[in-house]
């Protein structure tokens, strides 16, 4: 479905039969933004959008830089400038990268040109081991902070690469045009509804205003949520190494 099918399907279980905006119970810009509302908290109650191809997103560059050109107030010029350190005037990449604020998990984290995955270890192994931040090596693990939109690798690259990130997302962009699309599975679309009709009859206006009836679909909304993290999980064990030939059944 796209974005006039949703808003239309809504306005016909509502039964605003309004043909223009002037008329309508709940217009069409006030609809795109429940719409919207609701694809949005779908997506972070779920994290059914999976993403493996959007550069700005899934590409992470890693390169030396020119210690040189470091600034003062970078996090690495301490260890750049100690004669003390190991990184003392090495031309080396960082060791701390930031990821899209749109990015709620990291599946998967591998090179481009390097035949092997990096292994995710937690934010406390990251955090409690100093020799992250000094070590020269091709990295070879890493660990996300998603509280400060972070990812940390283990050693600092001499070489450069592009690590390639899977993850679950949130929308990058609304829905915007009448031809957009939710980016979750077709059949997830329908589940949409009953999110958008709790909030039209929550609308504080006399006309649209129904606690009972939002209450009804705020109630069959989260039977939904939970409709999909169910099939979400299913997903999930069939694209496993031992079912993967079930997930193209």
């Amino acid at each position: 479905m796209n974005l006039k099918e949703i808003r239309e399907e809504c306005w016909g279980i509502a039964r605003d039969t309004a043909l223009v905006d002037s008329d309508r119970l709940w217009p069409t810009v006030e609809m795109n933004r429940y719409i919207n509302r609701t694809y949005r908290h779908i997506a972070k109650e779920t994290k059914c959008i999976r993403d493996s191809i959007t550069p700005a997103v899934c590409f992470i560059q890693v390169a030396p830089r020119d210690y040189t050109t470091v600034e003062n107030s970078d996090p690495d010029y301490i260890w750049l400038n100690d004669p003390n350190s190991w990184l003392y005037h090495r031309n080396v990449s960082k060791n701390l990268f930031d990821i899209h604020p749109s990015i709620l998990a990291i599946d998967e984290c591998k090179w481009t040109t390097k035949q092997w995955k990096l292994k995710k270890v937690s934010v406390q192994t990251w955090q409690a081991n100093p020799w992250w931040e000094q070590v020269v090596g091709m990295p070879t693990e890493y660990a996300t902070d998603l509280t400060s939109g972070k990812l940390a690798v283990n050693f600092r690259a001499e070489d450069t690469d592009t690590l390639r990130l899977v993850v679950r997302r949130l929308p990058i962009v609304n829905l915007v045009n009448n031809t957009d699309s939710p980016e979750f599975r077709l059949s997830y679309h329908e589940l949409m509804l009953n999110g958008i009709l709790e909030q039209m009859f929550s609308k504080t206006d006399a006309e649209t205003l129904n606690k009972v009836k939002a209450d009804d679909y705020a109630q069959k909304f989260k039977s939904d949520i939970d409709e999909i993290k169910q099939e979400e999980t299913l997903l999930e064990e069939r694209l496993r190494v031992n079912y993967s030939l079930d997930a193209f059944r």
